[in-house]
């Protein structure tokens, strides 16, 4: 009986989730809202530009022909989860947004915010910008989130209407149906902005690498999912639009080779090394401390580790990579070159990783595709970088975006992509 019981568990946790995220029956859409449109924006995590060719993803090809598709989408540097996600959901790079890495050091709050600890995930304060719940939640719009970086956040005070906390138990079938019912509420408790999340793709990529047949497994799955929804969304009888983004790609790694910074330099006297697989962001006071460091680490970088790892200052940061002017990216960065990884332990080290310079790796490149009333179909349009999705976004549900974002409607105005 306590077997049955354990095994059920996770069931009756997330009916619970789940009442609760629909119980909030006091909010309505304003009469203006409920003349509008919605969008359903959905993201596979780590799903790399080319995986449905690759792959051989039939649905994503039909949904790919029926709107527009671009040829690849740039992530933001550094090409990691958040601050990727967050930069979709606001139109914002990261140094602008404040979600500058998956983890990071917040000298003025001498805090570390980090994506397993709850406290900091959900704490509003952390988050900047305009999310597009925010948005629509402002303009009277009711606004739903089954995941999304940020979205669990009080953001300027705001949450969606209707929201799940991060829980990878809960099924990917289970996702897709609770987008529906959203969609069949009462018009005046109806979401028209709703986001959806999958992380499958990136795990698998992670733990077997972007061309082993997990991987594939994982595409193929989803891709039968958003086939599905895309069929279900089109039965509503809604004037419902459709992206389907990413993050990030993936890359196969050199696991032969591993850096490790900590045996490199002497590192014990900095306040915070933020450390990841593929940056380590450096954060002290102690000028002597930093320039010693930074030159030592540099030097290494031209003779023993060229073409493997570079270092750069914040406010010498190669000017792509928009990554600067925020004292949460430390005094200065180490960051690795594809495939290379850096490392505290050394080995083993995972097949499959991401972060790099994504002008310097393609494979960093993720897809994007929309369809909906307002958009021309079977039209592919260049690469562009994800911070063009929100004044996308913000038409098609007919919201006017905030002044300060990075993107920009005339991207799109000058890719003919209106009907």
């Amino acid at each position: 009986m306590k077997k049955v019981f354990f095994l059920l568990l996770p069931l009756i946790l997330f009916a619970c989730e789940a009442e609760r995220n629909n119980r909030l029956t006091e909010k309505e859409n304003s009469k203006e809202a409920m003349e509008k449109p919605y969008l359903v924006m959905v993201s596979m995590d780590g799903f790399r530009y080319d995986y449905i060719q690759k792959f051989k993803a039939k649905n994503l090809e039909r949904v790919f022909s029926d709107g527009i598709r671009a040829e690849s989408m740039i992530p933001c540097f550094p090409s990691s989860t958040f601050p990727n996600h967050y930069s979709l959901a606001t139109g914002m790079y990261p140094k602008n947004h404040g979600i500058v890495s998956n983890s990071f050091f917040d000298p003025s709050r001498k805090e570390f915010y980090q994506i397993r600890d709850r406290q900091k995930v959900e704490d509003g304060s952390f988050y900047r910008g305009t999310p597009l719940w925010v948005l629509a939640e402002r303009s009277g719009m009711l606004a739903a989130s089954f995941f999304w970086v940020g979205s669990e956040a009080d953001v300027q005070g705001i949450r969606p209407t209707y929201y799940y906390r991060y829980d990878s138990g809960i099924p990917n079938q289970r996702r897709v149906d609770q987008v529906i019912e959203w969609l069949e509420l009462p018009p005046a408790k109806r979401p028209h902005m709703i986001t959806l999340y999958f992380s499958d793709v990136d795990s698998k990529g992670h733990k077997h690498g972007p061309d082993h047949p997990e991987t594939e497994k994982a595409v193929l799955q989803l891709d039968a999912l958003i086939g599905q929804l895309d069929e279900r969304l089109s039965k509503t009888g809604l004037d419902v639009s459709l992206i389907v983004t990413s993050d990030h790609g993936m890359q196969q790694v050199n696991q032969e080779e591993v850096i490790l910074p900590r045996r490199l330099a002497k590192l014990d006297g900095f306040e915070k090394v933020v450390q990841g697989g593929t940056q380590w962001a450096f954060h002290s006071q102690d000028s002597l401390l930093v320039d010693s460091t930074f030159e030592r680490l540099k030097k290494l970088s031209e003779d023993q580790f060229k073409g493997k790892y570079v270092v750069f200052r914040q406010e010498e940061a190669p000017e792509q990579l928009k990554y600067d002017d925020d004292p949460r990216i430390g005094q200065f960065l180490m960051a690795s070159i594809s495939p290379y990884i850096l490392s505290t332990w050394g080995y083993p080290v995972i097949p499959g990783y991401h972060g790099y310079d994504p002008y310097d790796c393609k494979n960093m490149h993720t897809i994007f595709m929309a369809k909906g009333s307002k958009l021309v179909a079977g039209k592919v349009i260049p690469s562009f970088e994800n911070i063009q999705v929100y004044p996308l976004a913000a038409k098609i549900l007919e919201l006017e975006p905030p002044a300060d974002i990075d993107g920009s409607i005339a991207h799109w105005d000058s890719l003919g992509v209106w009907k």
